[in-house]
């Protein structure tokens, strides 16, 4: 039965970056374009392997069985209208890289950063905090998140790299470009 299911399955996006470089904004704009969104954070809390930990505010787990987050993955429902399926956010370069191996259609990873400053007036202005407590809260989330040591291995194996240092019109521009390219069907340019 899964093999069938499977052989139904959409395109995905998994979707990566640093901390407020503009991913939540990614995944509505790609929602509102037929894309069934999904939240990491989704997967994670249905896990039962690695240890229980909290992430603002959510359990899920950490130190899980890649295989486990795999088979969860590929029995997620999709409705049948979706044109592609994003899930949003990967911390970890291998878990992205056994999900775009698994998935039996079409798969790209698509990674969002901006420059610190971009993203620390963002954060500041978001939840309304001096730029003080947002670079401390910034650093934290990027520190957890490990970012500063898999950005090398995010530049290799991601297809789609955006520097979201634009105005927004472009940003989304460039989501639907992406969207566009991997839900086109085959032999058509």
């Amino acid at each position: 039965m899964r093999t069938s299911q499977n052989d139904l399955r959409p395109p995905l996006l998994l979707l990566a970056g640093t901390s407020e470089s503009g991913k939540s904004t990614a995944g509505a704009y790609l929602a509102a374009r037929g894309v069934h969104r999904v939240k990491i954070r989704t997967i994670l809390t249905c896990l039962t392997s690695g240890v229980p930990a909290v992430h603002e505010g959510v359990p899920m787990r950490e130190g899980f069985d890649h295989s486990e987050f795999i088979d969860r993955l590929l029995t997620i429902d999709i409705p049948a209208d979706r044109r592609a399926v994003l899930v949003e956010s990967f911390i970890d370069t291998s878990l992205a890289e056994a999900a775009r191996t698994a998935w039996p259609a079409p798969c790209r990873i698509v990674f969002i950063t901006a420059p610190r400053a971009v993203r620390l007036q963002r954060l500041a202005a978001d939840r309304h905090l001096d730029l003080a407590d947002a670079a401390s809260m910034l650093d934290a989330k990027d520190a957890r998140k490990r970012v500063t040591e898999q950005l090398d291995r995010w530049r290799a194996i991601a297809e789609h790299w955006i520097n979201n240092d634009t105005n927004r019109d472009d940003y989304l521009q460039q989501l639907a470009s992406i969207l566009d390219q991997l839900t086109r069907p085959e032999g058509t340019r």
